[in-house]
């Protein structure tokens, strides 16, 4: 349930704070929280789910492949395919698509159904605090956030550009965490399009 900031004192603390309502945002409040942890969300709008559904971008590629079908996206696939009247094939640019009203919705419904992930809408960061080079709290313009672990969900990394802190772009392998659409380590090393392209997401791809 979204949560105006207005409910809120203004000193708060959580186990894991997630600053934006993105894709990546939504997912690793989700996770959080659904691994126990007192989770809060902070994001600018009211909406959720970033590229997948407030902008519009509601074709997106990977539908048909099995070993995308994992995790929070294959839960939203499947979530997708019943609840969008019609069916998803109804789109000549792609044979997936759906409504980005219902893609946000069932973020929002997620977030709901959780008792331990309060999201809280309307708020942008202003200020990071930094004990021994960890991100230990954020300052928002009505209130301030401390957590255990912080995490930027912004679509363009507004804690890591105010912290000022180390960061890295780049391929995670597979046997890290098992994920079946990612490279595996030696394919890191020896296949010519990990070597060519060593970012997953470069900066201004």
């Amino acid at each position: 349930m979204a949560i105006e900031s207005k409910d809120f004192v203004k000193h708060l603390k959580a186990d894991v704070l997630v600053v934006g309502g993105g894709t990546g945002g939504v997912a690793a409040a989700l996770q959080a929280a659904r691994r126990g942890a007192q989770t809060l969300m902070v994001s600018e709008g009211p909406w959720l789910g970033g590229m997948l559904t407030s902008a519009g971008v509601c074709v997106p590629d990977g539908n048909e492949l099995a070993a995308f079908q994992t995790g929070i996206w294959g839960q939203f696939l499947r979530s997708l395919q019943s609840h969008q009247s019609g069916g998803l094939d109804q789109s000549w640019v792609s044979c997936f698509c759906y409504e980005p009203c219902l893609g946000a919705k069932i973020f929002a419904d997620w977030v709901a159904a959780l008792p331990n992930l309060s999201w809280v809408v309307g708020q942008r960061a202003l200020a990071v605090e930094i004990v021994n080079s960890c991100l230990t709290a954020v300052q928002f313009p009505d209130y301030r956030i401390e957590a255990t672990i912080v995490v930027d969900g912004t679509e363009l990394g507004d804690l890591i550009s105010l912290a000022k802190l180390p960061d890295r772009w780049g391929w995670e392998p597979q046997e890290l965490w098992g994920e079946p659409s990612a490279p595996t380590q030696s394919a890191l090393g020896s296949d010519d399009f990990s070597i060519a392209t060593p970012c997953s997401h470069p900066p201004g791809s």
